[in-house]
């Protein structure tokens, strides 16, 4: 055997471990994309409810007016020019307060993230109070959020050097994206609505390259959006039909 050619069997040999490694861990796995989990939240949380709440949130009534004022917060601060323009684009909505972090987590625009340090909370309470110091009628609290779910085709049995695994097309992806959108009264903090949305897809032979799915998750994001701005208008409507004729 020529040197050249038993250099590159001894070289394929100790590569095709590191190439079976890479399809396994590449090829099987999910990566989760969720503002709302680095900001502690919850609707309503267990140490700000007690008896009192619960008899206000009985007595609590609609009064929403034809026309309205909303203030919102996204957890998503790069998806906030695109909601802002879905509320701004509904019938009956006069005007619309973006919540700034600021405000409510003491996060500028420039932080350093620093993730030995705890979440801080974020408070309903605290948003309706913000929303009222802006004279808005409602408060919509938006998240949204995606999961990809890669796994390893045919193509990955090819593998057995380095090369062609940086280049094989050895992936298939599921990409799934949601958004959750909660209506509430800024006077008394009655729940309107609950608007979810959700939307799926798949990607087959990728390379490693490819495995984050962001063609896929930009092409959801459009439907996504309109199917919450479609849910959130459909709240306000039935609400306003609702409401007492003078």
């Amino acid at each position: 055997m020529y040197p050249s050619v038993a250099r590159l069997v001894r070289t394929s040999s100790r590569l095709a471990p590191l190439a079976l490694f890479m399809a396994t861990t590449a090829g099987c796995g999910a990566a989760i994309y969720q503002p709302s989990q680095g900001a502690a939240f919850e609707l309503d949380p267990a140490t700000e409810i007690d008896d009192d709440d619960v008899r206000k949130a009985f007595e609590a009534r609609p009064q929403m007016p034809d026309q309205v004022q909303i203030a919102y917060y996204a957890f998503d601060a790069t998806r906030a020019d695109d909601f802002d323009a879905a509320l701004k684009a509904l019938p009956g909505v006069r005007g619309t307060y973006r919540i700034p972090a600021l405000l409510l987590t003491g996060q500028r625009t420039f932080t350093a993230p620093r993730p030995w340090e705890p979440a801080a909370p974020i408070s309903i309470k605290k948003l309706r109070l913000l929303a009222a110091r802006a004279h808005c009628d409602l408060l919509v609290v938006f998240d949204n959020g995606h999961r990809v779910d890669t796994s390893a085709n045919g193509l990955a049995a090819f593998d057995i050097l380095l090369l062609p695994a940086l280049f094989m097309p050895f992936l298939d992806l599921e990409v799934k994206s949601a958004a959750d959108a909660f209506v509430i009264d800024v006077r008394n903090g009655y729940l309107y609505g609950h608007v979810t949305a959700q939307q799926a897809g798949t990607d087959d032979y990728v390379t490693i390259y490819g495995s984050e799915g962001a063609d896929l998750i930009a092409a959801q994001w459009p439907k996504l959006l309109a199917e919450t701005s479609q849910g959130i208008q459909q709240v306000l409507e039935s609400e306003r039909a609702r409401a007492p004729k003078p």
